[in-house]
């Protein structure tokens, strides 16, 4: 892409509402042609990034998310329900590891391999640090690790120290793509910002989650937006350069971990399909929409 702006793709977190970002994906990287020379992800959306970097085409990364049982994704922790509020998690990502993975044709070897510029973002708890894993680095424990969120998912041990879900961190490394050149940032988006607080226990959770994701979020747009402005001034500015933001954000009608129907993430990803044309066409962007990509 000599020539052209260094084009990011974000591929923000947000639980399974990230079968919407799949649906996206295959309107961006196969109806509209869309090519990225960097891509990043946070939480359960390095699952797609990693179909991303291992070479899969968005119809192969939206039909993964749409021929998935969402009853076959999660194993609850029975072993450590007795222990209720000293429990380790909930729920455990061992179906992923043994089922979903190879379902999804994900081979990590190929991911190492295929040389696509790619983080994929945990959170090393041991000291207490942000890493992003690039995807010659990438192994299976670092991709569990992504998604282990707090509470829900047990943390994951990586040669001596204890990786977890780093979406509290980070819900989308914009630091990171810009400190690697990015200067298009392609953000896909679908933590709700609806501002509806729900009472109980997982309402809370996703309360809060929703508070310091959409917080941490517009923190970050808010300094490109100055930073902009600096440069539209003739000043100097914090990144130096111009940052083009590119948004895509949707209301997802979905849990962001809590769904048992296979009908409901088939709409996620559909929607996501839906919105990114829409979006594709009111820039001007042209869609090779035919008998390979059908309207869901």
């Amino acid at each position: 892409m000599t020539g052209t702006p260094k084009r990011a793709l974000m591929l923000a977190g947000g639980g399974v509402k990230i079968a919407f970002q799949a649906g996206v994906l295959q309107v961006w990287l196969d109806e509209a042609g869309i090519q990225f020379d960097y891509a990043d992800a946070v939480s359960a959306a390095c699952f797609n990034l990693a179909m991303w970097a291992q070479g899969q085409t968005g119809r192969e990364i939206a039909d993964n998310w749409r021929n998935v049982d969402p009853i076959a994704e999660l194993n609850v922790n029975w072993a450590q329900l007795p222990r209720l509020l000293h429990a380790r998690s909930l729920l455990t990502l061992d179906a992923f590891r043994h089922n979903v993975f190879r379902l999804w044709g994900l081979d990590f070897e190929k991911i190492r391999a295929a040389g696509r510029e790619a983080t994929f973002n945990v959170y090393n708890f041991t000291h207490q640090e942000l890493r992003p894993i690039t995807a010659p680095e990438l192994t299976e424990d670092y991709l569990i690790a992504s998604a282990s969120l707090s509470l829900w998912f047990p943390p994951v041990q990586i040669e001596g120290d204890t990786y977890i879900d780093a979406i509290f961190n980070t819900p989308s490394n914009i630091d990171e793509a810009i400190r690697r050149g990015a200067e298009e940032l392609w953000i896909i988006w679908t933590t709700s910002q609806k501002g509806e607080w729900i009472d109980g226990f997982v309402g809370s959770y996703f309360g809060i989650f929703e508070a310091a994701t959409n917080h941490a979020y517009k923190q970050a747009l808010a300094r490109i937006e100055r930073n902009n402005e600096l440069i539209s001034q003739g000043e100097a500015s914090e990144f130096g350069r111009h940052i083009t933001v590119r948004e895509l954000k949707a209301e997802v009608p979905i849990h962001y971990l809590l769904n048992f129907s296979r009908e409901r993430a088939i709409e996620a990803v559909n929607q996501g399909v839906d919105a990114a044309r829409t979006w594709c066409e009111a820039r001007g962007l042209p869609l090779r929409v035919g008998a390979h990509f059908p309207k869901p």
